[in-house]
Protein backbone atom coordinates (compact mmCIF):
# COMPACT_ATOMS: atom_id res chain seq x y z
CA UNK A 1 0.00 0.00 0.00
CA UNK A 2 1.51 3.38 -1.01
CA UNK A 3 2.15 6.02 1.61
CA UNK A 4 0.07 9.17 1.86
CA UNK A 5 2.90 11.23 0.33
CA UNK A 6 3.19 8.83 -2.60
CA UNK A 7 -0.57 9.05 -3.17
CA UNK A 8 -0.33 12.84 -3.15
CA UNK A 9 2.49 12.78 -5.71
CA UNK A 10 0.65 10.33 -7.98
CA UNK A 11 -2.64 12.22 -7.94
CA UNK A 12 -0.94 15.61 -8.35
CA UNK A 13 0.91 14.37 -11.43
CA UNK A 14 -2.20 12.72 -12.84
CA UNK A 15 -4.51 15.75 -12.54
CA UNK A 16 -1.82 18.44 -13.07
CA UNK A 17 -2.20 20.01 -9.63
CA UNK A 18 0.54 21.03 -7.25
CA UNK A 19 1.22 18.68 -4.39
CA UNK A 20 0.32 21.50 -2.00
CA UNK A 21 -3.18 21.78 -3.51
CA UNK A 22 -3.70 18.02 -3.23
CA UNK A 23 -2.59 18.21 0.43
CA UNK A 24 -5.08 21.02 1.04
CA UNK A 25 -7.79 18.93 -0.56
CA UNK A 26 -7.26 16.02 1.81
CA UNK A 27 -6.57 18.00 5.00
CA UNK A 28 -10.21 18.24 6.09
CA UNK A 29 -10.95 14.57 5.48
CA UNK A 30 -8.48 13.00 7.83
CA UNK A 31 -7.04 9.64 6.86
CA UNK A 32 -7.02 8.64 3.21
CA UNK A 33 -5.51 5.37 2.14
CA UNK A 34 -6.40 4.90 -1.51
CA UNK A 35 -5.92 6.82 -4.69
CA UNK A 36 -9.70 6.92 -5.16
CA UNK A 37 -10.18 8.58 -1.77
CA UNK A 38 -7.58 11.21 -2.64
CA UNK A 39 -9.31 11.80 -5.99
CA UNK A 40 -12.67 12.17 -4.22
CA UNK A 41 -11.15 14.75 -1.88
CA UNK A 42 -9.77 16.64 -4.89
CA UNK A 43 -13.16 16.59 -6.60
CA UNK A 44 -14.77 18.03 -3.49
CA UNK A 45 -12.00 20.60 -3.12
CA UNK A 46 -12.25 21.59 -6.79
CA UNK A 47 -15.51 23.41 -6.15
CA UNK A 48 -15.71 26.44 -3.86
CA UNK A 49 -12.42 25.79 -2.05
CA UNK A 50 -10.33 25.88 -5.19
CA UNK A 51 -12.18 28.95 -6.44
CA UNK A 52 -11.44 30.70 -3.14
CA UNK A 53 -7.77 29.68 -3.34
CA UNK A 54 -7.48 30.97 -6.92
CA UNK A 55 -8.96 34.31 -5.83
CA UNK A 56 -6.40 34.48 -3.02
CA UNK A 57 -3.54 33.77 -5.43
CA UNK A 58 -4.87 36.41 -7.83
CA UNK A 59 -5.10 38.95 -5.02
CA UNK A 60 -1.52 38.22 -3.94
CA UNK A 61 -0.28 38.72 -7.50
CA UNK A 62 -2.13 42.04 -7.71
CA UNK A 63 -0.57 43.24 -4.45
CA UNK A 64 2.83 42.10 -5.71
CA UNK A 65 2.41 44.04 -8.94
CA UNK A 66 1.35 47.17 -7.02
CA UNK A 67 4.30 46.88 -4.65
CA UNK A 68 6.69 46.45 -7.58
CA UNK A 69 5.21 49.51 -9.27
CA UNK A 70 5.52 51.54 -6.05
CA UNK A 71 9.14 50.47 -5.56
CA UNK A 72 10.03 51.37 -9.16
CA UNK A 73 8.38 54.77 -8.73
CA UNK A 74 10.29 55.46 -5.50
CA UNK A 75 13.59 54.42 -7.06
CA UNK A 76 12.91 56.74 -9.99
CA UNK A 77 12.11 59.64 -7.62
CA UNK A 78 15.25 59.02 -5.57
CA UNK A 79 17.37 58.87 -8.71
CA UNK A 80 15.89 62.14 -9.90
CA UNK A 81 16.61 63.83 -6.55
CA UNK A 82 20.15 62.44 -6.53
CA UNK A 83 20.72 63.71 -10.07
CA UNK A 84 19.41 67.15 -9.07
CA UNK A 85 21.81 67.39 -6.13
CA UNK A 86 24.74 66.01 -8.08
CA UNK A 87 24.30 67.97 -11.29
CA UNK A 88 22.68 71.25 -10.24
CA UNK A 89 22.74 72.02 -6.55
CA UNK A 90 26.30 71.01 -5.67
CA UNK A 91 27.92 72.84 -8.64
CA UNK A 92 25.85 75.96 -7.88
CA UNK A 93 26.81 75.84 -4.21
CA UNK A 94 30.46 75.32 -5.12
CA UNK A 95 30.37 78.32 -7.49
CA UNK A 96 28.67 80.46 -4.82
CA UNK A 97 31.22 79.45 -2.17
CA UNK A 98 34.11 80.18 -4.55
CA UNK A 99 32.62 83.58 -5.45
CA UNK A 100 32.20 84.40 -1.75
CA UNK A 101 35.78 83.29 -1.01
CA UNK A 102 37.07 85.49 -3.83
CA UNK A 103 35.04 88.43 -2.49
CA UNK A 104 36.40 87.89 1.03
CA UNK A 105 39.98 87.78 -0.33
CA UNK A 106 39.29 91.00 -2.25
CA UNK A 107 37.85 92.72 0.85
CA UNK A 108 40.77 91.59 2.98
CA UNK A 109 43.22 92.93 0.39
CA UNK A 110 41.36 96.25 0.36
CA UNK A 111 41.38 96.39 4.15
CA UNK A 112 45.06 95.49 4.39
CA UNK A 113 45.99 98.04 1.69
CA UNK A 114 43.88 100.67 3.48
CA UNK A 115 45.59 99.87 6.76
CA UNK A 116 49.02 99.74 5.11
CA UNK A 117 48.38 103.02 3.25
CA UNK A 118 47.58 104.91 6.48
CA UNK A 119 51.03 104.27 7.96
Amino acid sequence: MPSKQELIKQVAAEINWSQADVKRAIEDYGDVSTKEEVMACCLHYAGPELKKRNYQIGAMKTVNARQKSTIESLVQQLTSVQDFYQNELVPNLRATINAQADRIVELLQNVSSAIGGDK
